[in-house]
């Protein structure tokens, strides 16, 4: 189900979807943000076109970058499209970020301006040279006195409400699908984060896929609780609801206890979570309203195999999954109407992509049935990144022999349904044996007393062969019996993927995205404190 406009591929930019929206539908109903205002379609356009004109009048041009730096809410929101409508970019940055964190994106984007809730304003005056790019703070808030002195002459200091009073037409502005649109930050897991510079195309392609994907309709009303610095609440949710013409409802935190409180009050009939939500919501305790609501469709990322049937079950709702990362939108979806086999991610939109499964060490396609590594293409320009900004090198690498090596390894079975496996660089090699961290980790999480698990491959003294090593952080109070765990995980796992190696932690490195470091415990490597299972005595045959 294409939207007709997209028909048309020079239509696919921000600026002619805004078009479109005020001259079909000015008056209905489009954003309500929970404990926020509430804006038609019309009203939203025209404080973002406002905007856009004030952007100009302080110099920002096609090519420049905007920095967003705000939770979820109607001011970040209108930036975003305030950047689209006048060519600029978008570097929507994770409302968490501090300190040397926070520095690298700006470092990296080099923004003229940065918009700012006013509780955030101290973190982004505490940066001080780091913020040599920037002539214009725009505060969301109200905000006097001498906090402002701190940025001294370089940088005017306006505030968000007064900057909408600029005239609210349209600016003039000529607009490709292949402009920049946005920029967003891989989560470096394996090294710093890198700036994946999206065009227009590409962000249009993922809310058509969303649309698409679960039917959304002018009469849908949209709930999203994810941030904003991500293609899942930017694109799949608010863009996907913008582009269908219908109402959009933003909560500003993810709260497992009042979900389907939210869901209910607003008439909520389309969604989407990713697995941590779901595993969350689903740990509530049942209700007898569980099934009462009118949210029929959610897009999940993933659908988390142990629970998925019982999830849907218990509340009443289909699940729709992907695959996909930044660097090129989602090519893997399963659809509404077909069961798919447990597990799968779904099946490739061959309409613009393609997809191979190749060995990761000689790009050579591995065949049906086989684990490989997911590299992909776009059949239609301007659908995945221009490049990673400032990273000539990275981007090379990336689409190295004309394909995006996505990292990610999995296999296609004879049906063309495809299925994640893990990570290539967190997979672990074991006597000729391709292992999936994630397997591992999920054994030892359901020993009782554990928290959470990293696992990860240290050298075994041979070449291209890895031990297990097994990062543990145990609950409060808790103590660790290594043989009971080494032994309760044999019960469960192949041999070959039992740990030889446990090391205790207090907490796990994690990105500002919340994805564990494992390059950096794989550093780490074997330590005075690290328990060997080796010489400690314990053979596997013998427990």
């Amino acid at each position: 189900m294409v939207h007709p406009l997209l028909k048309d591929a020079t239509n696919w930019t921000l600026r002619c979807l805004a078009e479109h929206r005020l001259l079909e539908t000015p008056e209905r109903p489009f954003l309500h943000v929970i404990e926020g205002p509430t804006q038609t379609y019309g009203e939203f356009i025209s404080c973002s076109a406002a905007l856009a004109n004030f952007l100009l009048g302080r110099g920002v041009a096609k090519g420049s970058c905007v920095a967003m730096f705000c939770r979820p809410g109607l001011a970040p929101l209108q930036g975003w499209l305030a950047a689209g409508l006048i060519g600029a970019i978008d570097v929507t940055i994770n409302p968490a970020f501090r300190g040397e964190v926070l520095a690298y994106p700006l470092r990296t984007t080099r923004p003229t301006v940065v918009i700012v809730d006013v509780d955030l304003l101290p973190v982004l005056m505490s940066l001080g040279p780091e913020l040599d790019s920037v002539t214009d703070v725009i505060v969301v808030g109200a905000v006097s006195g001498s906090p402002l002195a701190a940025f001294g002459s370089a940088i005017v200091v306006h505030v968000f409400d007064d900057a909408l009073e600029t005239r609210a037409d349209l600016p003039e502005a000529t607009i490709a699908p292949g402009d920049p649109s946005t920029v967003m930050f891989t989560s470096g897991t394996t090294g710093p984060s890198k700036a994946a510079l999206l065009p227009n195309g590409q962000v249009i392609l993922i809310a058509q896929q969303a649309l698409g994907a679960i039917g959304l309709t002018d009469d849908d009303t949209y709930y999203c609780a994810h941030p904003l610095n991500h293609i899942a609440g930017k694109f799949m949710g608010v863009l996907a609801t913008f582009l269908a013409g219908g109402q959009l409802v933003l909560d500003q935190r993810f709260n497992a206890s009042t979900w389907l409180m939210q869901v209910r009050r607003h008439g909520v009939t389309a969604s989407i979570a990713h697995g941590p939500m779901i595993e969350m919501i689903f740990k509530t305790p049942p209700t007898e309203f569980d099934r009462s609501h009118r949210l029929a469709r959610l897009m999940c990322c993933p659908l988390p195999k142990g629970i998925g049937p019982a999830f849907e079950e218990r509340f009443g709702l289909r699940g729709v999954e992907m695959w996909g990362m930044t660097e090129i939108g989602c090519p893997l979806w399963t659809d509404l109407e077909t069961r798919h086999p447990q597990g799968s991610c779904g099946r490739l939109l061959d309409e613009w992509y393609e997809l191979d499964v190749v060995d990761p060490l000689t790009d050579e396609t591995v065949g049906s049935g086989r684990t490989g590594e997911f590299v992909v293409r776009p059949k239609q320009p301007f659908t995945t990144m221009l490049g990673y900004l400032g990273r000539p090198d990275a981007t090379v690498e990336a689409w190295r022999n004309l394909w995006f090596h996505t990292g990610d390894a999995g296999y296609r079975d004879d049906e063309g349904y495809y299925y994640f496996v893990d990570r290539i660089r967190d997979r672990i090699r074991r006597r000729a044996e391709n292992i999936s961290s994630f397997d591992i980790e999920m054994a030892a999480l359901k020993f009782p007393g554990v928290a959470e698990v990293a696992a990860v491959g240290v050298p075994s003294g041979m070449e291209g062969d890895d031990d297990i090593m097994l990062n543990v952080v145990l609950a409060k109070g808790e103590s660790l019996n290594e043989v009971a765990l080494i032994r309760f995980m044999l019960e469960a796992l192949p041999h070959f993927m039992v740990p030889r190696y446990i090391e205790l932690h207090d907490a796990l490195p994690r990105t500002p995205t919340n994805k564990v470091r494992k390059r950096e415990l794989a550093a780490m490597g074997v330590r005075d404190t690290t328990w060997d299972r080796h010489k400690a005595g314990i053979s596997l045959k013998k427990l």
